[in-house]
């Protein structure tokens, strides 16, 4: 078996990473994830994996933000 790219498995993982809400500490773990995704490429026979992973239902949604209320400016206190 050929050797795998390790610039398309870099890739992957930082896609993974991405789609998952890039949590902290599990870069062995999406860079084994994208091994296995290559290899089960590699063995099913097709010629390459798509470098864009959709997301997944967990991926975490970002939502617009709510307007913030203009404040009020009131005039200084005269002092006595």
């Amino acid at each position: 078996m050929a050797e795998l790219d390790h610039e398309k498995i870099r890739i992957i993982a930082y896609q993974l990473w991405e789609r998952d809400g890039c949590p902290a500490g599990k870069d062995d773990e999406y860079w084994h994830a994208a091994v296995k995704l290559l290899t089960d490429v590699v063995h099913a026979g097709l010629d390459d994996v798509p470098l864009a992973i959709e997301p997944t239902p967990t991926t975490r949604k970002t939502t617009a933000a709510k307007p913030v209320k203009q404040a009020t400016v009131r005039p200084a206190r005269k002092k006595s």
